[in-house]
């Protein structure tokens, strides 16, 4: 029986899902990590050919790898994907990539300076924006983001900006649809109601990943005119993050859905809270399941340490 898997990893602040889809083809969504977590190394040790029947795709585990946007939190664990596990495709706002030479030249702390360059020049490699032909097996994958203009028109501020150009995501199978908004903002949501393509892909939303990791700034009920009402939100965000907006948990904004293990309910799950990654299986028969994954460290200081050092290799023989 076919079946995408779906899985919203615990990076704390950042981002990072990836998706088994019903062909068995590797998708990636961001690539944010934790100090001692890297989903890369852990979607390395849990799917390969004969485990799970993931299929490579140009010789490669991850077909794709889509950037919602250009700040780090949603790309750093970019080294992991250095080698063997570059992913066959890379999709990234070019529109907004000057801004990562910027941040390079402002960037004081030695670490992020290694990431924002690293990434700058992982990304260069991908001289093509990946067509739309990969047999996934979804009933419907599609992305739209708002122009440059319009997110500019929003706030010409950088970060602002940046947020505002995510791609919005959404993937269907067996008539449930999950949705990547990125770090979308609200004013930013305001333009993009405007556009076509992105109310088809809000259109009859089931599992809604809340923008901007769930802060007050991702969030208002004028999104739910054009999703219509999700059973369910996840939310990721550092644990003790203040600005997540409330509204998430409110009994008319969601049917709800029952985690596998919960005697009730959810409205809203979150990373921070069940301190652990989320998954949505879905099967050809519509079954749908919400279950907890321990995602447990997987790098020690050892191994940070080599990939330290092969970071610098790595920029070595790329010049820098």
């Amino acid at each position: 029986m076919k079946t995408l898997e779906c899985t919203i990893f615990n990076v704390e602040h950042g981002f990072c899902s990836f998706i088994k889809s019903p062909n068995d083809y590797g998708l990636l969504i961001d690539c944010g990590s934790r100090e001692y977590f890297s989903p890369v190394k852990w979607v390395r040790g849990n799917y390969n050919i004969g485990k799970n029947n993931i299929q490579y795709f140009h010789r490669r585990r991850i077909a794709t790898l889509i950037i919602s946007h250009l700040h780090m939190d949603h790309f750093d664990d970019i080294g992991s994907l250095v080698g063997d596990e570059e992913p066959a495709r890379l999709l990234r706002d070019k529109k907004t990539l000057p801004t990562i030479d910027t941040k390079i030249e402002k960037e004081k702390d030695e670490r992020n300076k290694t990431i924002l360059t690293k990434f700058k020049k992982f990304q260069a490699k991908y001289t093509e924006d990946p067509e739309d032909d990969i047999d996934w097996g979804f009933e419907f994958h599609q992305r739209s983001q708002i122009s440059y203009k319009d997110a500019e028109d929003v706030s010409a501020a950088t970060d602002n900006l940046i947020n505002n150009r995510s791609y919005i995501v959404a993937i269907q199978f067996a008539g449930k649809k999950i949705l990547f908004p990125g770090d979308m903002e609200l004013k930013g949501w305001e333009k993009a109601f405007g556009y076509e393509t992105v109310k088809k892909v809000l259109k009859n939303t089931n599992f809604f990943v809340a923008s901007h990791h769930g802060h007050k700034s991702g969030f208002a009920t004028e999104i739910l005119d054009h999703t219509g009402i999700p059973d369910l939100y996840i939310v990721s965000a550092r644990s003790g993050d203040e600005a997540i907006d409330t509204s998430y948990s409110k009994l008319e904004l969601s049917n709800g859905y029952l985690v596998d293990g919960d005697k009730d309910l959810s409205r809203m799950i979150s990373t921070r809270d069940r301190d652990n990654s989320i998954r949505i299986t879905i099967d050809e028969s519509g079954k749908t399941s919400i279950s907890i994954v321990d995602t447990p460290d997987n790098l020690d200081e050892h191994q940070k340490k080599i990939l330290a050092r092969r970071t610098r290799r790595v920029l070595k023989s790329w010049g820098y």
